[in-house]
C-alpha cells in the first residue's frame, strides 16, 4: 500500500516532517537563517511558505493537466 503512494506524496511527507522539525528548533532556511525570536515575521513568512510547497505536493497527483 504505501509503495504505490505517487512520488510528489513522499515528497510533501519529507517536507512535513523537515517542517516540523522547523517548528520546534524555532530556526527555518529559506536563502538565509531566520530565527524564530529575532527575526519572527520573515521566520513565519518562511514557515508559511514550506506549508504551501508541502501542501502542493499533495495537490499534484490531481492536476488535470498531469
Amino acid at each position: 500500500m504505501w509503495m504505490g503512494l505517487p512520488w510528489s506524496y513522499w515528497l510533501g511527507f519529507g517536507l512535513l516532517l523537515w517542517l516540523l522539525y522547523d517548528l520546534i528548533r524555532g530556526v527555518s532556511y529559506l536563502w538565509q537563517r531566520y530565527v524564530r525570536s529575532e527575526q519572527p515575521y520573515m521566520y513565519w513568512l518562511t514557515i508559511l511558505l514550506w506549508t504551501l510547497v508541502a501542501a502542493s505536493c499533495f495537490v499534484y497527483p490531481h492536476w488535470p493537466y498531469v
